[in-house]
């Protein structure tokens, strides 16, 4: 009997041992899951760089890519996981003879181009702005082949700038496309009878300029 009662007890005591181990396990599983692979902020389970890059970004901006070698001046911008914050990363410039950089304040010193790089204190990873530093436009002189054309014909519109170096980035637009239209080159198209402005714009500068054209039956 008293045999009896021994074994009993050491089967209990087994399955007690295996219950704690069971539940020891479980509770184990769950912290891991439900803390990424860390358990008291301690990493069990590794994470890949992948993984990594794929988790977190980061995105410089910058209020202007071109900037006037006499006086140009923009400001940069950072976000990380899509917030904006001021802070937890640092501005390398690739070309210092340039522009200089003081806080997120960039500010042209001669023509050129360079490059900024935000990049994170806290997770590897880094986003990268092409700054150009070139000769502004100051005067934007509009011509055409032709100032009056039938409906149906075509004129060239053509420009001269003021240096006559300076970068310019020139598109074109039409006041009203029902009496006629302009294309990326300039080229402009009678649609109907009537005069219409077409309108000239440097991007890079922001000079905006118009030219008229008539156009005939």
């Amino acid at each position: 009997m008293k045999n009896k009662v021994n074994k009993e007890n050491r089967l209990n005591k087994k399955f007690k041992i295996t219950l704690i181990i069971f539940i020891i396990t479980v509770i184990i599983t769950l912290v891991l899951i439900l803390g990424k692979g860390k358990i008291f902020g301690f990493r069990l389970i590794p994470v890949s760089e992948t993984e990594t890059a794929e988790t977190h970004t980061i995105q410089l901006v910058s209020d202007s890519y071109y900037l006037s070698v006499e006086d140009g001046v923009t400001e940069l911008y950072v976000t990380i996981d899509g917030n904006d914050v001021i802070g937890g990363y640092e501005l390398v410039v690739s070309d210092t003879d340039v522009v200089s950089l003081e806080g997120n304040t960039v500010t042209a010193l001669e023509e050129g181009v360079t490059t900024i790089t935000a990049i994170s204190t806290e997770y590897d990873i880094q986003s990268e702005i092409t700054i150009n530093v070139v000769e502004f436009v100051t005067r934007l002189v509009i011509s055409s082949e032709y100032k009056t054309i039938d409906v149906g014909e075509q004129t060239q519109i053509s420009y001269t700038t003021t240096p006559k170096d300076a970068t310019v980035n020139v598109t074109y637009a039409s006041s009203d496309e029902t009496i006629a239209t302009v294309d990326s080159n300039g080229i402009v198209t009678g649609v109907a009878e009537g005069s219409v402005s077409i309108i000239v714009t440097d991007e890079i500068s922001g000079r905006t300029t118009s030219y008229t054209i008539n156009v005939e039956e």
